[in-house]
């Protein structure tokens, strides 16, 4: 699948359902919405994501389950997606499994795709008052999924891919609390009191008990050798605000046991570097316990290398390395640490809750993994910021120029003609951070106009002034002004159109009268659903001649009258809108104006 955001940044990646593993993501990649154009294409990051184990072991000491291994979230157990389920797309899934000697071959929605908000996704405030120039945008995320259903919870895995290349892996649980005497002990110490008390059939203790995910990673950041960092800090013990951080390549496989807190890891491709010469890399961020009573679950990330057979964090099911957990993997590897696995543990202590009842809430365990110098600056960086690279304490104002309001044409008398002389505005732009300097380009119908310079060679007319000559009566005025200043990226801003109307024809009658001019929108739209308007222009000499002029949402456009009458499109109304219409005159009518509103 291929996925662009609105914001404009892109992931692509392959996405199945395996019979055990349930949801697997391979060969993610991401594309930045703006930025450089060395960080523009597609930047693989992940090679292969999924859920490697799941352990539930309750506290009372009996009933353990391994869902991934043993139930499995996928076959029979994946979950048809509805539109309750999934708001976005539902992909479809073919699965061909046995249940019991029963051979079961079918198509079902087993993957959701969809993209959806995060809330704010950057904002920048340049002064301490409202005056200066302020950049905000929300941010929006892909998010796949699919649900199964283990014995009496069900699952959802998803994985949400947000617009600025981080990517959170969460595993929520829903569905019921198990019933039965084996999950609600008498004992309160195991678990939490459920339902009304007094009655001995419902006042009992529902069991607590963990979810024990480890999630494998497989990272494939550019191509090549790809590096383990671990970064650890030290405080002075006589200043302990003074916390200095080092960073060192594990060259082994390990597992992040006995490690502070504040210790962290990343991920990097020393050969592959974003625009500044900075290693790419994807930290690996996660803030959720880990059950502390089980080996296998205590560490919050082990890293190994990448082997095929080890697919599975613990009870491994490749018959190439049977039974075997992460820490024999750990153990088992001799060769350098350069084509990084992380597993990373995942854990959730459920203590239940009288909330907790059927449907329960779910619950999320996650992590995320954070990318760190994938880009030189942050996928989305606007034209306004794209200098701000470095050290750039106190610099304030728009990197670019950038137009708030279009330049505006004023003509010097109410009714202009030949060599009436036209003025325009630079418009309003975006405070830089330098004077911005403005140029002015004439057009007429989009073209640039010409005239014959002092060499006798053609040259574009330039400058805030313009006269009409006679090319430009009942033709489209418009003036494009282009501003720049020393490091601002330019701009670009066009005015409205400026129509200089037909001359008034002589005649041999000095006594004009006032036409009648009937506006009527046609109930009968064109092929693209836009709505039609009829003018006609008529007096007590007959039908108008000439053109006039139609004035809608801002664009003003001529249209030639024929025996007094002419329809002209219109845009197609999202909400309630006026049209102006002006008829100039002619040498038996005097001018006149009309106007309708057009409705949805």
């Amino acid at each position: 699948m291929t996925r662009t955001l609105s914001t404009g940044s892109s992931w692509r990646m392959c996405a199945r359902i395996h019979p055990f593993k349930g949801l697997v993501l391979e060969d993610v990649q991401f594309k930045a919405g703006q930025g450089r154009d060395e960080d523009a294409g597609w930047i693989r990051v992940i090679g292969s994501l999924y859920l490697a184990s799941l352990h539930v072991p309750y506290d009372n000491g009996g009933p353990a389950f391994d869902d991934i291994t043993e139930v499995g979230f996928g076959d029979g157990q994946l979950l048809t997606q509805t539109p309750d389920t999934c708001p976005g797309d539902r992909m479809d899934v073919e699965q061909s499994f046995l249940r019991g000697t029963q051979l079961v071959e079918r198509t079902i929605p087993g993957i959701c795709v969809g993209e959806t908000e995060t809330g704010l996704g950057w904002h920048s405030q340049e002064t301490w008052s409202d005056l200066g120039n302020r950049y905000a945008q929300q941010g929006r995320a892909l998010e796949v999924s699919s649900l199964s259903k283990a014995g009496w919870y069900e699952y959802q895995q998803k994985v949400t891919f947000t617009d600025q290349g981080a990517i959170t892996v969460g595993l929520g649980a829903a569905g019921d609390l198990a019933p039965g005497e084996g999950f609600f002990p008498t004992d309160p110490a195991l678990g939490w009191p459920i339902g009304p008390e007094g009655n001995p059939q419902t006042d009992r203790a529902a069991g607590s008990h963990w979810h024990n995910a480890i999630y494998r990673v497989d990272f494939a950041i550019g191509s090549g050798d790809q590096q383990v960092q671990q970064w650890d800090y030290e405080v002075d013990p006589e200043r302990p605000t003074l916390v200095r951080g080092e960073g060192s390549v594990r060259s082994e496989a390990f597992t992040a046991e006995e490690t502070p807190a504040t210790t962290w890891w990343r991920v990097m491709n020393p050969a592959s570097l974003n625009a500044d010469g900075h290693p790419r890399s994807y930290e690996i961020v996660n803030d959720a316990i880990q059950n502390p009573y089980l080996p296998v679950t205590r560490p919050p990330v082990s890293f190994t290398n990448d082997h095929a057979c080890q697919e599975y964090a613990s009870g491994n099911l490749n018959t190439g390395c049977p039974g075997l957990s992460v820490l024999d993997y750990v153990a088992e590897e001799t060769a350098p640490l350069t084509d990084p696995v992380a597993w990373v543990s995942v854990g959730f202590h459920h203590i239940p809750r009288d909330e907790d009842q059927s449907p329960m809430p779910v619950h999320w365990q996650s992590f995320s993994l954070v990318p760190r110098d994938l880009l030189a600056q942050q996928a989305l960086t606007p034209p306004e910021r794209a200098c701000d690279n470095g050290y750039t304490v106190g610099a304030t104002g728009s990197c670019a120029a950038i137009n708030l309001t279009p330049p505006k044409i004023v003509a010097e008398s109410p009714a202009p003609g030949v060599g009436a002389r036209l003025t325009a505005d630079s418009g309003t732009w975006r405070w830089a951070r330098a004077d911005l300097a403005y140029q002015w380009l004439w057009l007429r119908d989009g073209e640039p106009i010409l005239s014959t310079g002092d060499d006798g060679l053609p040259t574009a007319v330039t400058g805030e002034t313009y006269r009409l000559t006679d090319a430009d009566i009942g033709r489209e005025i418009t003036v494009r002004v282009t501003a720049s200043a020393t490091g601002v990226t330019p701009g670009i801003a066009t005015s409205a159109p400026f129509v200089a109307p037909l001359p008034t024809p002589p005649g041999t009658n000095p006594a004009r009268t006032a036409p009648e001019l009937t506006l009527k929108v046609l109930k009968k739209r064109d092929q693209k659903g836009r709505p039609r308007l009829r003018v006609v222009v008529r007096g007590d000499q007959g039908a108008g001649a000439g053109v006039v002029t139609v004035q809608r949402r801002g664009k003003v456009v001529t249209a030639a009258l024929t025996d007094g009458r002419v329809v002209v499109r219109l845009p197609r109304p999202g909400k309630r809108y006026r049209v102006t219409v002006t008829y100039p005159g002619d040498q038996r009518y005097l001018a006149a104006s009309a106007s309708i509103r057009v409705r949805r």
